[in-house]
């Protein structure tokens, strides 16, 4: 039993944020023919070392950006099937005061006559740390 209770002391400085349970497509491309049947399934995991705050919508977007890359490389032009999960990890126990940033991000590459809408999903429900953000590293 302490041992659970550590193990909970120890995650209270993490803020985690998710798109949902379920992956999800933007609205503008959800419909009958809006995208090809054919979807190739992709995957992002990175991780940022920020200080001063974190802005989740700002990293959210870089890392959709770099799966869009990969999806356009291999021929697709539009991500559907989306889902994101944020874990920021406070400064409590490293003296420099950063704040590590680890993102995992999914989703469907396929091909659409309908452009991009180049933002991640379920963007309102990303949480941060309120400052001015830098970031110090981004491992891919």
């Amino acid at each position: 039993m302490r041992r659970h209770s550590a193990r909970a002391k120890a995650k209270s400085h993490h803020i985690e944020s998710t798109s949902g349970d379920a992956p999800q497509t933007h609205p503008s491309l959800d419909g009958a023919g809006a995208v090809s049947t054919l979807k190739v399934p992709l995957e992002q995991v990175e991780t940022f070392v920020c200080r001063d705050g974190v802005d989740t919508a700002l990293l959210l977007r870089a890392v959709r950006g770099a799966l869009l890359e990969k999806a356009q490389e291999l021929g697709a032009n539009v991500l559907v099937d989306e889902h994101w999960t944020c874990t920021i990890c406070g400064p409590r126990h490293r003296s420099d005061g950063t704040f590590r940033v680890y993102i995992h991000y999914t989703a469907s590459a396929a091909r659409s006559d309908r452009r991009d809408p180049q933002r991640p999903v379920a963007l309102e429900s990303a949480r941060g740390v309120p400052g001015l953000m830098t970031i110090l590293k981004r491992v891919e």
